[in-house]
């Protein structure tokens, strides 16, 4: 068959191809592959390889020298493989099948192009539409599952994987997240997938003024951004067709995200090249996505928010516990938290044949300091002796309470008699030695207090009350014998 001829044959068939005689600079296109790629046929009657890159769909690398399928299939090899094409006007996932035809001693070197795209897709063919909605329903079940009890750490990936996929299910060259600020004043690309060749744009987009997009927002309060052609933006917008254009998007659908009840942000997609008339199942396919997205961020903001309720419950809960164990105005142990802990500790002490030891404290002539002081110095003193005493004990389990009124109880777990009287001696001094003015004492007209020691030794004889009572009497002891010093 003469070489023209097979030309003709080759540019009527209805597959789209490139191809060339072995040997030829530049490869022909038939009017399936202009129509496939959105190439005037008028600009495009033979092509240099230069103007058509091959990627890796996955690795998004190009395909370069021995790897390139014009290379594979120059050298007789078999050049069959999934490839992202790049052509100047627009870049689609296909499968390409290079094959050698023989015509009279001249060979053809032929790829076919099989694109399973958005661009196949909508072309009428019902068959064909009908299968694509039953993938994408799949691929929404697939990635609907995993988002239903995604955690928050878990949100990003999963977010980058279904950008992924949807890019690659609808053949576009960029799919993105958008998420506004809590004042709906700053907005960021937080998610980003763009296909082998094509530049991602997120480091760019961060934090952008929602103001100096009024054109692009104004659409996505109202739910939907459709561009089929970006040249066609107007000049009240000129600023964002421009920047548009400078990102080389032709064609752009964004879809409003709406979680916790108000515009959270949105979810897009680009074509770059040349421009593309969006389809009703394109916009379907985004809300959907976005709907998608949308639901996971309120369930998440639920969960966030049943969690903070938790923890405020929680810190309530502790806040109660505190007031009800803490003294008000010394902010120690009261009489409550002191019954309980040494109900506690008296009951450890025995099993673990320990000692325990609890001091009665009782600050001297405390009713003749208020009477010439007044309360609210009276008030401060029982504050400072609150803080000597928990100074004075250095046992991480040791507790110091307000006993009631001017009296204040130290119980000491592990403490023997004779290391319980080195401590209260040690609180009695330095109780003396805060200086606190007190005439009517006769310590040196200084404030002073007296303290009653019991102890609780292995034997396990005596119980809570038995205890405090051997401790009272020890203190009564020291006030009747003086006060301002320690007895057992």
């Amino acid at each position: 068959m003469h070489s023209n001829k097979r030309n003709e044959l080759l540019q009527q068939l209805p597959t789209p191809l490139m191809f060339k005689q072995r040997g030829d600079s530049s490869y022909c296109l038939n009017t399936a592959f202009l129509s496939l790629f959105g190439i005037s046929p008028d600009s495009k009657k033979g092509s240099e390889p230069t103007d058509f890159r091959f990627y890796d769909p996955l690795t998004k690398n190009e395909l370069t020298g021995e790897k390139c399928p014009y290379q594979a299939l120059e050298k007789g090899d078999v050049a069959s493989t999934w490839v992202r094409l790049q052509t100047p006007e627009r870049s689609l996932h296909c499968f390409i099948n290079g094959s050698t035809i023989t015509d009279n001693g001249t060979q053809w070197l032929v790829f076919h192009i099989d694109a399973n795209n958005r661009v196949t897709a909508n072309n009428g063919n019902d068959s064909a539409g009908a299968q694509r909605h039953i993938e994408f329903n799949q691929l929404l079940t697939k990635f609907s599952s995993k988002l239903i009890n995604a955690s928050a750490q878990d949100l990003d990936v999963i977010i980058a994987q279904s950008l992924a996929a949807f890019g690659e299910f609808c053949d576009v060259d960029r799919c993105y997240l958008f998420e506004f600020s809590d004042d709906f004043a700053l907005m960021s690309n937080t998610h980003e997938w763009v296909a082998a060749g094509v530049n991602p744009y997120i480091d760019e987009l961060q934090n952008m003024p929602t103001k100096e997009m009024p054109y692009l927002i104004g659409h996505i309060e109202h739910g939907l951004f459709k561009v089929d052609d970006v040249s066609n933006i107007p000049d009240s917008a000129i600023a964002e067709r421009e920047e548009f254009q400078k990102e080389n998007i032709c064609s752009i659908l964004c879809s409003r995200i709406m979680a916790d009840g108000k515009t959270h942000g949105f979810i897009g997609c680009d074509i770059t090249g040349s421009p593309y008339t969006w389809s009703a199942s394109d916009i379907e396919y985004l809300k959907r996505i976005g709907d998608m997205l949308g639901n996971t961020l309120q369930n998440i903001y639920n969960r966030k928010a049943i969690h903070t309720m938790q923890q405020e419950l929680i810190e309530a809960n502790r806040q109660l516990q505190k007031l009800a164990n803490i003294d008000g105005l010394t902010g120690i142990a009261n009489r409550r938290l002191f019954n309980s802990t040494l109900d506690k500790d008296l009951a450890q002490s025995c099993r673990k044949q320990d000692a325990l030891s609890l001091l009665l404290i009782d600050v001297d002539f405390f009713k003749l300091y208020n009477d010439q002081y007044g309360h609210v110095a009276g008030d401060s003193v029982l504050q400072k002796v609150a803080q000597t005493l928990a100074d004075s004990c250095v046992g991480t389990d040791d507790l110091v309470a307000r006993y009631g009124g001017e009296e204040f109880a130290v119980i000491l777990p592990s403490t023997t008699t004779d290391r319980a009287k080195d401590i209260a001696n040690r609180i009695v001094e330095n109780v003396k030695g805060l200086g606190i003015e007190h005439e009517a004492s006769p310590h040196d007209g200084l404030l002073t207090v007296s303290i009653g020691i019991a102890t609780q030794e292995d034997n396990c004889d005596e119980n809570c009350v038995e205890l405090i009572d051997k401790a009272d009497k020890a203190l009564y002891r020291a006030k009747s014998t003086g006060r301002g010093r320690v007895c057992a």
